[in-house]
């Protein structure tokens, strides 16, 4: 049996979980979000939710656990949400939100700019020489795929630590290179 999979879910009280066709709804103060569930796995919905496989084929094994882990981090995503900061250093670099577009200024000779998918939220923090950006929302893969597409802009370089970097992102500084 699956470690992660035989885990029970609790279920926060403002949530709502329900089943139909092998369809899970849950509805909660930040939104709703609906997670088909595979044929060969079966649902038990109560205080708590607990998720068992009918067979013991390697796929249904592999199956129980990721749809354990995509039923709670849907849980918490309409009951919570999910966020992620980026740390943007370097000198004249700039952020701001206009609308549905967040342009930046990241020492280009143009302006990158990029449209914020429907159901996220991007809070921009100032600072000298550095701003946060910080994405919020209520699907963890879509907050994840947003942030992984800003981050690919500059990835942050190892010498003066310039470019985009996670918050919980170690970077091993590197000595400045000189000529023996």
């Amino acid at each position: 049996m699956s470690r992660i999979g035989r885990l029970p879910i609790p279920v926060p009280e403002k949530v709502t979980v329900t089943s139909k066709k092998n369809v899970i709804t849950i509805k909660g103060p930040k939104g709703e979000m609906s997670l088909p569930v595979p044929p060969g796995i079966k649902v038990a919905i109560g205080d708590e939710i607990v998720l068992s496989r009918k067979g013991d084929t390697k796929q249904l094994a592999m199956l129980h656990g990721t749809t354990r882990a995509h039923l709670a981090n849907n849980i918490k995503g309409v009951s919570e949400g999910h966020n992620r900061t980026l740390i943007v250093h370097g000198k004249g670099y700039q952020a701001e939100v206009n609308g549905k577009i967040l342009e930046m200024q990241l020492g280009f000779s143009h302006k990158v700019l990029f449209e914020i998918p429907g159901g996220l939220e991007i809070v921009i923090k100032p600072g000298q020489n550095t701003f946060t950006i910080t994405v919020n929302g209520i699907s963890k893969h879509l907050v994840g795929a947003f942030c992984g597409e800003l981050y690919k802009i500059k990835k942050v370089e190892p010498y003066n630590l310039i470019g985009f970097r996670y918050s919980d992102q170690l970077v091993k500084r590197k000595a400045v290179k000189t000529i023996t």
